[in-house]
């Protein structure tokens, strides 16, 4: 029998098909989940239902126990890929007000997509850095919610400069945020740091769950505000992402087209014969979070 790439459930009862007057088709009114399955095995599953418990009650949804039945159910007999858990506000009519009883709808879609390149994990990555900033709110801030116009733009920008398999984004005030669909690490005198995600940016589950790690492991992690002129002094950078996992920069291509090189202190330095060392805090958090993302 061929399994359903997409389960739509409102409680217990399972729909058809996803409402013409979903409100988060319409507002973005909604939350969402990326979660890597392998061998079956959903990875940082109980830290991907926190988030979206936390989400839930920020936006004011109800969170429902059954949801994770249904997701039980759904990966059944389904090995390695990407399961996207979304919730929405449910149905609604015109207008931005909710019904006065909310009755949240999940939906769920099974995508088969293989890890990508391990060549990017171990030999890093080129990393440009994106023009569009983003707004801050603080509202709304940390939480995986549905309205993504921001990095659906970004992505567009991105794929601008398909020699980079990611870039840094700032917010409106120039700080660094966060990468395009990921969280951004630097390491600086032996120390790790990574942007505060109070006023945007995503508290992605992989992120969180690195610095809790690093305490376990003697690793000192920085939680700050960071900008432009601190990541070209930083030892080593790196993104994190629970579908991909660690990807090492091993190259920055700025926006005018120039290869900086790690630690230099002039912003218009060009290289393109030198690398960006991966160094061994960098390899050391990678060896923290293998085991997370083995396949048994």
């Amino acid at each position: 029998m061929t399994q359903l790439t997409v389960s739509v459930w409102r409680g217990a009862e399972q729909l058809d098909a996803i409402a013409s007057d979903d409100r988060s088709l319409r507002y973005g009114d909604g939350l969402f989940e990326t979660v890597r399955v392998l061998a079956g095995r959903p990875v940082l599953m109980e830290q991907h239902w926190a988030r979206l418990s936390v989400g839930c009650e920020r936006l004011g949804l109800p969170d429902e126990s059954i949801w994770r039945a249904h997701v039980t159910s759904f990966l059944a007999n389904r090995h390695h890929g990407i399961l996207r858990i979304q919730v929405s506000a449910g149905s609604g009519g015109r207008g931005y007000a909710r019904p006065s009883i909310c009755q949240p709808v999940l939906i769920l879609h099974w995508f088969d997509e293989p890890m990508p390149p391990r060549d990017w994990a171990e030999q890093g990555i080129c990393m440009s850095e994106a023009s569009l900033r983003l707004a801050e709110q603080p509202a709304l801030a940390g939480i995986k919610h549905s309205n993504r116009l921001e990095q659906v733009l970004l992505r567009q920008e991105l794929s601008a400069t398909p020699e980079c398999q990611e870039a840094v984004v700032y917010d409106q005030s120039g700080r660094v945020i966060e990468g395009v669909f990921s969280n951004l690490f630097f390491v600086r005198d032996g120390e790790l740091h990574t942007p505060a995600l109070g006023r945007c940016g995503v508290r992605g589950v992989l992120r969180d769950a690195l610095l809790d790690a690093c305490s376990e492991h003697g690793i000192v992690a920085v939680v700050g505000d960071f900008t432009r002129a601190d990541l070209l002094s930083a030892d080593a950078i790196f993104f994190v992402n629970s579908v991909n996992g660690l990807w090492p920069v091993r190259r920055w291509l700025s926006g005018q087209e120039q290869l900086i090189p790690v630690g230099s202190s002039n912003e218009s330095a060009t290289s393109h014969d030198k690398a960006w060392r991966i160094d061994a805090i960098t390899r050391q958090c990678q060896d923290i979070i293998a085991p997370w993302f083995a396949n048994a």
